[in-house]
């Protein structure tokens, strides 16, 4: 049985520490009739994540075009003006040198197309969201990519990104595995976020085992911060024995 997401978002608040409240994200292949449709423009998808900490509402696929690339690598069907103003933003970014124009096919995108999304507290979700997004400090990222057991040495740590920000997404719902990222520009512009917090995309297939693990290794933690503490302490009486030896 799945755990509720209400008590997944008390979990990732309580044991990490989060400033910000976790966000559940849902690919729509309708519009939710119980859910309100976004009332405002917004200038980007990242926008919407802010947007979504004040409650559930569905944003269709015409509301994240003011971004044309974020509208891409959410998977949306873009209408041919936007296809030009993509064209042209993505020239304007390889002509600054912002990104390289071999990057460009390798950015992660959304592969079945969709209506729009249903953003909001995960709290507010009553079935695992397609994705959970989490603003974490460097200390938080660490406990979580452990709990998900993404920097494992037997295997080649991966899901760290860039710009764009939002690929981090794309990544996470593709290859069922949680995707970082340190943002991009026009993330963090249009988030207003912290400069001290990075994003990460939990995909729902990681949601069960991570109730379980991030709990275990929360104790972990404990223990092995006892054990450096410890050692410091040793390390101190060694000291003061060494200066009075003098």
């Amino acid at each position: 049985m799945a755990v509720p997401c209400s008590q997944i978002e008390s979990l990732l608040t309580e044991t990490l520490g989060l400033q910000r409240p976790p966000l559940g994200l849902t690919f729509a292949h309708a519009p939710p009739k119980d859910i309100p449709a976004l009332d405002e423009i917004v200038p980007s998808a990242c926008a919407m994540w802010t947007r979504a900490e004040t409650g559930l509402f569905f944003a269709p696929a015409s509301s994240h075009y003011h971004c044309p690339l974020g509208a891409m690598v959410m998977g949306f069907d873009l209408p041919d003006e936007q296809t030009a103003l993509l064209q042209d933003e993505l020239g304007m970014m390889c002509g600054a040198n912002y990104v390289r124009e071999e990057e460009l096919a390798l950015v992660p995108k959304i592969s079945e197309s969709t209506v729009g999304i249903i953003y909001g507290p995960l709290s507010q979700f009553s079935l695992h969201p397609d994705l959970v997004l989490l603003w974490l400090s460097p200390k938080q990222s660490m406990i979580m990519s452990e709990s998900c057991g993404s920097i494992n040495w037997s295997n080649i740590p991966q899901g760290l990104f860039g710009r764009p920000g939002c690929a981090s997404l794309a990544y996470a719902a593709t290859q069922k595995q949680p995707g970082q990222s340190l943002g991009c520009v026009g993330m963090r512009i249009n988030t207003e976020i912290n400069d001290d917090l990075m994003l990460m995309a939990v995909p729902k297939e990681s949601l069960d085992s991570l109730s379980v693990e991030l709990p275990a290794l929360a104790k972990i933690h404990k223990d092995m911060e006892a054990h450096y503490l410890k050692r410091i302490e040793h390390v101190s009486t060694l000291r003061s024995r060494y200066t009075g030896d003098l």
